[in-house]
């Protein structure tokens, strides 16, 4: 049997990167005569609403969906399937500034090996990530990498609002200097709350807190491993919660964050992990899931485990 391949495309993605590599998808699959088509996403929620369309419609044997672009465009995309309780497998060819995804469950950054393995696998990978219940919106959705709530996604705010800036190679496998840039930035604005924690039934209540992540995965903004003890299926979710600090202690802490792992040693990190996850934030914050910037705003969520297939 034939398989037609749809591939959702950011080409903006990576400033420029995703077209990039779009043009080099699209020439390997014409030279094999293997049928395709592109849906080239065109605003934020796009890449959303064409994976919901796709999976109403598509059949598992005879189609594969192949998701060129960042953590934000593969997160439209699984999130869209998953709304529709579609579960197509898909391939992923990182396209992003950061990649985060990519980085944790170990994808080749080179975009004809990535497809050629995509073409050529047989059975879909499980992929473990988060399912979230936003109780104050009535929202329900997914995540692959992360959600936080504080400086992480006041960071992300800053990023994207200048993302055409250059990027800059920097030491530590980072992806740009400038998401480093923006934290120090964020920093300088910072604000504290208060959040009630509940994992797996055990309930506690934090204070002067600067970031209340849940993770799937180890990485945030490019490389940045803020939590080392994540890893890919590992059957679980953890909270990291990062606690007011000064600036000489931030400056002291973030070479161990991007070295050894050893800031969760400290009394200003705190982790807990399990598979059932609440949290309620006293204060309004601002929030980021996979990179992409939630309203500041109150928040009561739920996190359970749940996954999709991958194409690897």
């Amino acid at each position: 049997m034939d398989v037609y391949y749809h591939i959702i495309a950011n080409f903006n993605a990576g400033s420029g990167k995703g077209k990039r590599i779009g043009f080099e998808v699209e020439k390997i699959l014409n030279n094999r005569n293997i049928p395709f088509v592109f849906h080239q996403t065109k605003y934020p929620d796009h890449g959303f609403e064409i994976a919901q369309k796709l999976g109403q419609t598509l059949s598992d044997a005879a189609n594969r969906i192949i998701v060129i672009g960042g953590d934000g465009t593969l997160h439209a995309v699984v999130s869209g399937l998953h709304a529709v309780e579609s579960t197509l497998p898909i391939g992923y060819l990182p396209a992003g500034t950061g990649n985060d995804f990519a980085r944790s469950v170990g994808l080749t950054k080179d975009a004809k090996k990535g497809l050629l393995a995509i073409l050529e696998a047989k059975t879909p990978v499980e992929i473990e990530c988060m399912k979230y219940h936003d109780h104050l919106h009535n929202k329900v959705g997914i995540g692959l990498n992360s959600m936080g709530f504080g400086l992480d996604a006041e960071v992300n705010a800053l990023a994207g609002e200048n993302k055409s800036t250059a990027h800059v190679p920097t030491p530590f496998n980072l992806e740009s200097s400038s998401y480093l840039t923006k934290i120090v930035d964020a920093f300088k604005e910072r604000t504290t709350y208060s959040v009630d924690v509940t994992v797996d039934g055990v309930s506690n209540t934090y204070e002067a807190v600067m970031v209340t992540g849940v993770m799937n995965h180890p990485y945030f903004g490019g490389g940045i491993k803020i939590d080392p003890l994540s890893k890919m299926n590992n059957n679980e979710l953890a909270v990291m919660i990062i606690f007011n600090l000064s600036f000489l202690t931030l400056l002291r802490i973030f070479p161990l964050v991007l070295t050894t792992g050893g800031h969760i040693k400290t009394k200003y990190f705190k982790r807990i992990s399990g598979k059932e996850i609440s949290i309620r934030l006293h204060d309004s914050a601002l929030g980021q899931v996979d990179g992409e910037v939630m309203p500041k705003a109150a928040y009561q969520m739920d996190y359970t485990l749940t996954s999709f297939q991958l194409w690897r």
